[in-house]
Order: structure tokens, then C-alpha cells, then sequence
């Protein structure tokens, strides 16, 4: 999924995994559900860093500094205040990096809500839902984003990612949602269609779509 609920810190995902029915979980795990960030993931989501940053993506995500377990335990507080605290996340992360605070968009930050998508204590993938659109983000991120680690693509995580976070914006107020693709992104196309998504226009390479969260 290009764009959607990602901010400045959280860079458009690669193109979605390949189409198909979401996998059953192994016995010994609960299936996948999406859940707050939590500090019960740290392992898994460092390896998942990892193979992220093995593809050139997430380089704004210091892995030697989110290592430190206080550390981590602050990235994940900054995530949940990003509700409460529109761009705490930015903000935590400039911070982080030594670098002055980011430039806020033009119609500034909107309240977002991050889940991890996880079975058990693993970490799958995220899920951003932001509580209203403006009219930067219309064209510019839209109200969900996500994107599964490379070592979990290919099970339809993303379908049943999507699948479990429209009620869930229902609940925010968000009806319909706004997200987007690129426009080659065939894969990622089928993922928002699936959901119902219905496209409203094709623009600058990207196609943008309203999907009904009730």
C-alpha cells in the first residue's frame, strides 16, 4: 500500500504481497488480529526492522537505538500519543535522530491510531487509520495505510489486515475511507477492491479510491 495513514515517519510500503485467501495461523498460535503496539513485540518487530531496512526501506528507524528496550518501550508510547498529540511520532523520532522537528503538512497533523498486525508475539505488519481527512490528505496519504514485513508477504495478511481495521475506523467516524496505490500496483489494487473499495480517480500515477467502513 503506497501513502494511506503513513506520516513523515512512516514511508509508503513497497507494493503489496500477492493476492490470495489470508493463511490460517499455525495451531500453537492465535491468529493474526490487529492490536496496539506493544512492548511484548520488540523482538519480533526488530527483526522485522531488519529485513525492511535489507530492502533500503525505513532508514529513519534507528534499529541500534529502538534495540535498547527503554528506548523501544518510548517509541511505543509515542505511537499511542499519536491520538492524543497529532505528529508526536514525528516529533519522538526527530528527536531521536538529533535532528530539528519535522515541517508540519501544510493543514497540519490529524489524531492517528497505530495498530500491529501480530499472531502470538510476533509482529506481522501495521496498520495507520487517521480520524479525518484534510484537504492535503486527500491526495497525499489518505485515512489507512499498511504494510506487511517481507517475511510474512504472501499469506494475505494485507486483505485480512484491511479487512479488520474497517469497522474499527468505523467506530472513529471515518466513512468511507480514502486510500490509494500506485497505479501499476496491480496487487495492491486488488487488496483495497476486495474490501470494496470503488475508484474515484486516477492521478499523478496513483489511483485513489473510497472504501466503505460500514
Amino acid at each position: 500500500m503506497r501513502g494511506g495513514a503513513s506520516g513523515p515517519d512512516e514511508p509508503a510500503a513497497p507494493a503489496a504481497e500477492a493476492f490470495e485467501a489470508p493463511h490460517l495461523a499455525p495451531p500453537h498460535l492465535a491468529p493474526p488480529h490487529l492490536a496496539p503496539p506493544s512492548v511484548t513485540y520488540h523482538r519480533s518487530f526488530l527483526a522485522a526492522l531488519h529485513e525492511c531496512q535489507a530492502e533500503g526501506r525505513h532508514a529513519e528507524l534507528p534499529a541500534d537505538k529502538l534495540a535498547d528496550a527503554a528506548e523501544f518501550a518510548r517509541y511505543v508510547a509515542a505511537l499511542a500519543d499519536g491520538v492524543a498529540r497529532p505528529g508526536e511520532p514525528d516529533f519522538y523520532l526527530s528527536a531521536l535522530r538529533g535532528e530539528v522537528p519535522p515541517t508540519r503538512w501544510p493543514d497540519g497533523y490529524v489524531p492517528q491510531t497505530v495498530f500491529w498486525w501480530v499472531a502470538g508475539d510476533q509482529y506481522l505488519g501495521r496498520l495507520s487509520i487517521r480520524h479525518r481527512l484534510t484537504p492535503h490528505l486527500l491526495y497525499e496519504g489518505g485515512t489507512i495505510g499498511f504494510e506487511v514485513r517481507p517475511g510474512a508477504r504472501g499469506r494475505g495478511h494485507a486483505t485480512a489486515m484491511l479487512a479488520a481495521a474497517l469497522p474499527l475506523a468505523a467506530a472513529l467516524g471515518v466513512d468511507p475511507a480514502r486510500l490509494d496505490c500506485d497505479a501499476g500496483n496491480a496487487a495492491s489494487r486488488r487488496v483495497i477492491e476486495w474490501n470494496g473499495g470503488v475508484l474515484d480517480v486516477e492521478r499523478g500515477g496513483s489511483l485513489y479510491f473510497w472504501v466503505p467502513t460500514t
